[in-house]
């Protein structure tokens, strides 16, 4: 722990004298080019667990500024990778010597590198049940050590949460930053396990089996393990640069499309996609179907989030309220459904009237 403390440290300490640097010069300056630039690296350095927290706070333009969300919105699509060598490693360990009996690889380099792992394409050398040979695949290999390096920093931010917490007068224990951490983690440490995501990806392709627009890859049978997913290759254009040229009613479509697929994840489901940022959407068209209507296809299915009973019930209970346009009911439902809540009787009723404001303004 403590030489990771030490390895974090010396990798904030540049940014102590470029951030005053480039706040002197401004915006367009040299020095911010290269604070960002180094913020960017640094943080791809640091490992998985702080680049999903910026990939997630990325995807937050009302909580983080516009030059914030932009410019670290290259770790959605491409984060640094491992080598080639790692990679054979990994899948020799996984499927054994005769690896290459079973894949091969268009090329060496990845098409895509994550957090979490990184996608080469490849080939079946041997037929499946489903899939004959020469099938195009993607091959998602995991990063080497990345368990300890998540593992090492939850305890991590575990333990400063919680002494966070423990500080007298400025009472952080309302935030719940412990429980904050506590959530992610659990929500992040099965994605680790690219087993899970090829139980994530059955569930989704049998939830959406009858919708022409909505599709997923799959899992090919028998080669998956906890640090190599192997699965149907998706040919198709990532959504945002499928965007530049697309026309008003294809955007349109597309925007109904994703839509509706979350209202289901949500509603019907209660089995939502957790990773949902530009870079996990590909477009292509459903050539299968009557018209090749456009497609939406979902990858990365690591992360997913079921609310349970209890808390899927809230949550429509809280939406509804919304639908009504009655705030004041949204707002005592928060409240009444919070952990944690040191609010008095004050606090709860200006919060409610407060979410009731908004409501009454929306109208506007």
């Amino acid at each position: 722990a403590g030489s990771r403390i030490c390895n974090l440290a010396l990798l904030a300490s540049p940014l102590a004298v470029l951030v005053p640097l480039a706040y002197l010069g401004g915006s367009e300056s040299r020095a911010a080019h290269y604070a960002w630039e180094y913020a960017i690296w640094s943080i791809e350095k640091a490992g998985p667990t702080l680049i999903k927290l910026t990939q997630w706070a990325t995807t937050r333009n009302d909580l983080f500024p516009q030059t914030f969300v932009s410019k670290f919105a290259r770790l959605q699509d491409e984060t640094r990778g491992h080598s080639w060598k790692d990679t054979e490693r990994i899948l020799e360990e996984s499927f054994g010597k005769d690896v290459h009996d079973l894949l091969e690889f268009d090329e060496q380099k990845p098409i895509g590198s994550g957090c979490i792992a990184q996608v080469y394409k490849a080939k079946l050398k041997k037929a499946t049940d489903l899939y004959p040979e020469g099938t195009d695949v993607a091959v998602k290999v995991c990063h080497p050590h990345i368990l300890d390096k998540v593992c090492l920093d939850f305890y991590l931010l575990n333990k400063l949460t919680s002494l966070l917490e423990q500080i007298p007068r400025i009472n952080l224990d309302y935030l719940s930053m412990k429980d904050s951490v506590d959530q992610f983690r659990d929500i992040m440490l099965p994605q680790l396990d690219l087993r899970v995501e090829a139980r994530n990806l059955t569930r989704f392709r049998r939830d959406f089996a009858d919708d022409n627009q909505v599709a997923f890859p799959a899992p090919i049978p028998g080669l998956t393990r906890m640090n190599v997913l192997v699965e149907s290759f998706v040919n198709g254009k990532p959504v945002l640069e499928y965007m530049k040229t697309a026309k008003k009613e294809d955007k349109e479509t597309l925007a109904t499309i994703g839509l509706s697929t979350v209202m289901k994840m949500i509603f019907l489901n209660d089995f939502v996609h957790g990773d949902l940022h530009p870079g996990n959407i590909i477009v292509d068209r459903n050539e299968k179907a009557r018209g090749k209507p456009l497609r939406m296809n979902m990858i990365d299915c690591g992360l997913v989030v079921e609310m349970g009973e209890n808390d899927h019930e809230n949550l429509v209970k809280i939406l509804g309220a919304f639908i009504k346009r009655d705030g004041y009911l949204a707002g005592q439902l928060m409240v009444d459904t919070a952990k944690k809540c040191q609010a008095t009787e004050m606090d709860v009723e200006m919060f409610c009237r407060g979410i009731q404001k908004i409501c009454d303004d929306d109208l506007d």
